[in-house]
């Protein structure tokens, strides 16, 4: 992905256009699936979410 602008990048953001990397990945067998851990590039939010 190419970078863009800081203002352009936090306003991406503020509207929900997050570019996520991956921090952790944790994996369920009981469930059948994984729990991620992942960060936004451009503003540091953190969240897990689950696949």
């Amino acid at each position: 992905m190419p970078k863009l602008p800081l203002l352009l990048g936090r306003f991406l953001c503020r509207l929900g256009f997050h570019d996520y990397r991956v921090l952790e990945i944790m994996f369920q067998f009981s469930t059948g699936g994984s729990i991620e851990k992942v960060e936004c590039r451009r503003c540091g939010a953190t969240i897990t979410r689950q696949t």
